[in-house]
C-alpha cells in the first residue's frame, strides 16, 4: 500500500487578497528579527505574523456565531483526522447554488454517517485574485447545510463560498455551527484527487478564546501501486 499526499491548503502571504470590507483586515508577516540583525551573530530570523485567520484556509467553530460557545481550540480532536467524501460539483458555474439534492447525487453511493464533507466547484482554484471574486462564487445553500446535518457529517469543507453573496442573514453558517460542524473554507487543490474518498487532516492552530484559526489540511490516498 502506498500513501500519496495531496495539500489542500490555500496558504497566507503578504500581499494576498483578502474580502473588500474595512472590518476585514489583510495578512501582514514582517521580519522583527533578521540575520543581519541578531544580536547573538547565529542569524537567526523571527516573522511577525499579523494573521486574520479568515483570509486563508481555516477552520471555524461555534463561537463564530453563537456568543459563549466553543471556540476553535475546542473542536474534538477525532473530527479533525479521519474519512471524508469529496462531493465533485466542478461543473458548477457562477452564482451557481450547491444543494442538498447535489449532494445526496454525489455522496450517497460512498457515505458513513461521521464522515468529513468536502464540497469541490474548483472556483478558488481558477478565480483567485479576480476583483469580483466574492460576488460571483457558487454557494451553499440551506438544504446543503440540512443534508450535512441529516447525514452526521463531522466537518464541512468547501472551496466556494459557504452563503450566497450579500446574504448578511448566513443561514448555512448558523446551521452547521448549532449543529457543532465545523466549517473549513479556502481549501483548494481538490482537482489533484483521483478518489472520491480519502483520509483528510485538517488541524487548525490552537487559539484559546477565537473563533478560527488557520489549518493544514492535507488528504491522504492510499493506492495499490
Amino acid at each position: 500500500m502506498v500513501a500519496r499526499l495531496v495539500d489542500l491548503t490555500h496558504g497566507f502571504y503578504d500581499g494576498m487578497p483578502s474580502y473588500p470590507a474595512d472590518w476585514f483586515p489583510k495578512f501582514v508577516s514582517e521580519r522583527s528579527m533578521t540575520p543581519e540583525t541578531d544580536p547573538y551573530g547565529t542569524e537567526r530570523t523571527f516573522s511577525y505574523l499579523h494573521v486574520f485567520p479568515h483570509n486563508g484556509t481555516h477552520m471555524e467553530y461555534r463561537l463564530h456565531f453563537y456568543p459563549g460557545t466553543e471556540g476553535i481550540d475546542e473542536v474534538p480532536l477525532e473530527t479533525l483526522i479521519g474519512r471524508a467524501c469529496v462531493a465533485d460539483l466542478s461543473y458548477k458555474g457562477e452564482l451557481d447554488p450547491v444543494t442538498g439534492e447535489d449532494l445526496e447525487k454525489t455522496l450517497r453511493p460512498v457515505w458513513q454517517p461521521g464522515d468529513r464533507l468536502l464540497v469541490r466547484t474548483d472556483y478558488l482554484r481558477h478565480n483567485w485574485g479576480r476583483p469580483d471574486y466574492w460576488d460571483r462564487p457558487p454557494y451553499l445553500t440551506p438544504s446543503a447545510a440540512e443534508w450535512a446535518i441529516d447525514n452526521g457529517a463531522s466537518l464541512f469543507g468547501l472551496d466556494c463560498l459557504t452563503e450566497r453573496p450579500g446574504d448578511a442573514a448566513s443561514p448555512v453558517h448558523h446551521a452547521l455551527l448549532a449543529a457543532g460542524i465545523p466549517l473549513l473554507e479556502y481549501v483548494t487543490n481538490m482537482h489533484e484527487l483521483t478518489q472520491q474518498v480519502v483520509r483528510l487532516f485538517a488541524l487548525p492552530t490552537k487559539v484559546a478564546g477565537a473563533e478560527a484559526a488557520p489549518a493544514r489540511v492535507i488528504a491522504l490516498e492510499e493506492t495499490d501501486d
